[in-house]
């Protein structure tokens, strides 16, 4: 007991939330977004518009600020200050029980644990957040807000910037952001989503602070444990103490939390049960071998995890993706689960995540009247790039059914097709699509497909390709999934582009390296090579 309270100690003297910077000269136009209403502050620049609604503003920047929370004038300056995603845990007010509630929240809060994707489980405040649109746009688990977007933009390694409510990195700087403290239903309603990757914490919650608080009181009673009882109380309040001094929240919750913290752990007992798991994915019958794996000997405990089950079968198909995408474990046992926990948390894994959003990006940069996607999966990023003609491609039924499924959730219309490259419908089309085939194919096959692509956009139009860099994992992926693919680098997919009469207009990249995605456009017939002409684009066309 005395060693686990000298633990918490140490924990509560870890290095605090930073403080918000000066303010910033320039602040980019931004909306105000009040998700529960309320009036709102005044602000210094003010808002280009203010949206009191719960469903997200239509908007590239936006400041989100929940009911009740007061801020200094200049925070828009402050936040301009800082990174592209802010999370503001603010300072609380309140009676010891909520102060209490605060305190346990700020263990999820670590900065270090947040951007760990090894640790699904993160707090980010969704009371006062800065945040872009795209973030809220990415691939995650939960309802749409600041908390959702944080740990989606960890699980595509993009990093999430905590601060404390203060100026400066002490509390003793002016408070830029105050907010009443959360409470022991609020308590209930956060605990699904923090514990949901992780169960044991939720389980944690509840033993330990009955455990450490009521145990040290109840061994005064015998002469013989009273030295360490009170060695234990002494760093118990010592902890809370420190705590309570460096993030401002007073002196009553230093005496009172070990009252207090057992109540919460009954709250947390009381809050719903975490989501229930996604079933084990089944196994299309009907699934091509187009992009399928090779059979493997070993490991056949991943079988047990439902990305490795998946895809020590179908290799890099449309389900599999989709298990990537959604960064949810859903294997069988505790042991695969954690498998797949690990798998989602991959360099691998985030790089393709990150693709996703990329190449929503760039098509929506080209506001295109007419897309054609092949292979098109499950279509995440075609049914993000807004198009009034939207044209589907893939020899995969499992896929075709999965993009149908999703054009229709998000109100879009879609002609989903069964082909593959070399049956494509006549264009011309504004945007082409061709991401996560090539990895599978040899070079003067993609130059045949790029060739082919381009003789179906219009003149104007742009392709959006991509290719996956040399990483560790490759190994790991054909030893244990019999998954193989083919690296290429940056260079090398631009010199197969300038083969295939294509110029790289743009080039984006995960921060990891790993996943490089590009826009092309097609070049002009007199600036192609005679080689080119009467090689690659007689064999294609």
């Amino acid at each position: 007991m005395v060693l686990l309270w000298g633990l918490v100690l140490l924990a509560s003297a870890r290095f605090g939330l930073r403080g918000l910077p000066p303010p910033a000269e320039v602040v980019p136009p931004y909306t105000l977004w009040m998700p529960d209403g309320g009036e709102p502050p005044t602000l210094d620049p003010a808002p280009a518009r203010v949206h009191a609604a719960p469903t997200p503003p239509d908007a590239d920047r936006m400041l989100v600020l929940g009911r009740g929370v007061r801020v200094a004038p200049e925070l828009p300056r402050r936040l301009a200050a800082c990174g592209p995603f802010v999370s503001v845990i603010p300072r609380p007010r309140g009676g010891p029980l909520r102060l209490a509630v605060e305190r346990l929240l700020r263990d999820f809060a670590n900065p270090a644990a947040v951007n760990d994707p090894r640790h699904p489980a993160g707090y980010a405040d969704a009371r006062c957040a800065w945040l872009r649109r795209r973030d809220l746009d990415l691939p995650g688990v939960g309802e749409p807000g600041p908390l959702r977007a944080a740990r989606a933009r960890k699980a595509h390694g993009l990093a999430v910037d905590l601060r404390d409510g203060y100026a400066g990195d002490r509390p003793r700087g002016p408070r830029v952001v105050e907010a009443p403290g959360h409470g022991p239903t609020a308590l209930r309603a956060l605990v699904p989503a923090l514990t949901a990757p992780e169960p044991a914490a939720r389980t944690l919650m509840v033993a330990i602070p009955p455990a450490l608080c009521l145990a040290p009181w109840l061994l005064l009673l015998a002469p013989a444990a009273r030295p360490a009882a009170l060695l234990a109380i002494g760093l118990g309040t010592a902890a809370r103490l420190m705590t309570a001094v460096r993030e401002g929240f007073g002196g009553a919750l230093p005496a009172l939390g070990w009252v207090i913290e057992p109540l919460l752990s009954l709250a947390v007992r009381r809050a719903p049960e975490t989501p229930v798991r996604s079933e084990m994915p089944p196994v299309p019958a009907d699934a091509p071998a187009l992009t399928g794996a090779k059979p493997v000997e070993g490991a056949a405990w991943l079988d047990d995890a439902a990305v490795p089950h998946l895809a020590r079968r179908l290799g890099g198909a449309a389900p599999v993706m989709e298990q990537i995408y959604r960064n949810t474990p859903a294997g069988r046992t505790a042991r695969a689960r954690a498998a797949d926990r690990w798998i989602h948390a991959a360099p691998a894994a985030r790089a393709v995540r990150h693709r996703w959003l990329a190449v929503a990006e760039l098509g929506r940069k080209c506001a295109p009247r007419s897309l054609i996607s092949v292979p098109c999966g499950s279509a995440r990023d075609a049914a993000a790039i807004g198009a009034g003609r939207r044209v589907l491609v893939d020899p995969d039924p499992t896929a075709r059914r999965l993009a149908a499924e999703r054009c229709a959730a998000a109100g879009v219309e879609a002609e989903v097709i069964d082909g593959t490259v070399e049956a494509l419908p006549e264009g011309p089309f504004d945007l082409a699509i061709y991401v996560g085939l090539m990895e599978y194919l040899d070079d003067e096959e993609v130059i045949a497909h790029l060739a082919t692509l381009r003789a179906r956009l219009a003149p104007d139009g742009a392709l959006i390709t991509s290719t996956t860099a040399a990483d560790q994992s490759q190994g790991r992926m054909r030893d244990w999934l019999g998954w193989q693919t083919r690296a290429r680098s940056a260079d090398a997919l631009a010199a197969l582009l300038g083969r295939a009469g294509f110029d790289v207009a743009e080039r984006r990249v995960d921060p990891l390296g790993i996943q490089w995605v590009m826009l092309a456009r097609p070049r002009p017939p007199s600036d192609r090579s005679d080689r080119f002409t009467s090689g690659v684009e007689a064999k294609s066309v």
